[in-house]
């Protein structure tokens, strides 16, 4: 699908959560990440990222899985310090995170609260939420008849327009 989705998780006010600190790795102030972003440098040695809590803390370094990157932040240097960051989420400014979309790519948190309808113009209600699931993101809308998934892939997200509120799907159950 040429639209795709990122930086995942949905905040209250106008930042977006791209990781949760998992917890210290080793004993040199590492902490392994849970990311929820797509943005490929998201975590790249030098990003500052609003670390709640805490404040601003900027990666030094960056190693293991991209499921689960190790990084060491400037200023923590010990097990300890790395231990009170356990549990608490990296942000980024909505506006920034915007800033670091590749071409034909939406924000998670800008597609709930879009309506959805039918190529020719059937309502089917409303975004609620997006979930990760497998190799495709989800849409969970939110209808009269309780909650349609819809995957975000070519055949059944047809169109997204965030400027006009709106995203074009064929349901599954309408193919064929």
């Amino acid at each position: 699908m040429g639209q795709r989705s990122t930086s995942r998780s949905i905040s209250g006010d106008d930042s977006l959560v791209v990781a949760e600190i998992r917890g210290p790795h080793g004993v040199r102030g590492e902490v392994r990440l849970d990311p929820r972003s797509d943005v490929a440098d998201r975590f790249a040695p030098g990003a500052t990222l609003e670390c709640d809590g805490v404040g601003p803390l900027t990666i030094v370094t960056i190693r293991g899985g991209a499921d689960q990157p190790i990084v060491a932040f400037e200023g923590i240097s010990t097990r300890e310090q790395a231990e009170a960051l356990k549990d608490r989420f990296l942000r980024v400014a909505r506006t920034e995170a915007r800033r670091s979309l590749t071409n034909g790519a939406v924000l998670w948190a800008d597609l709930v609260g879009l309506a959805v309808e039918t190529p020719d113009g059937r309502a089917l209600g409303t975004v609620k939420e997006l979930l990760r699931a497998g190799a495709a993101d989800v849409l969970v809308v939110a209808h009269e008849g309780g909650e349609l998934l819809l995957p975000m892939i070519d055949t059944v997200i047809r169109k997204i327009d965030v400027q006009a509120g709106r995203i074009v799907a064929t349901p599954l159950e309408e193919h064929g």
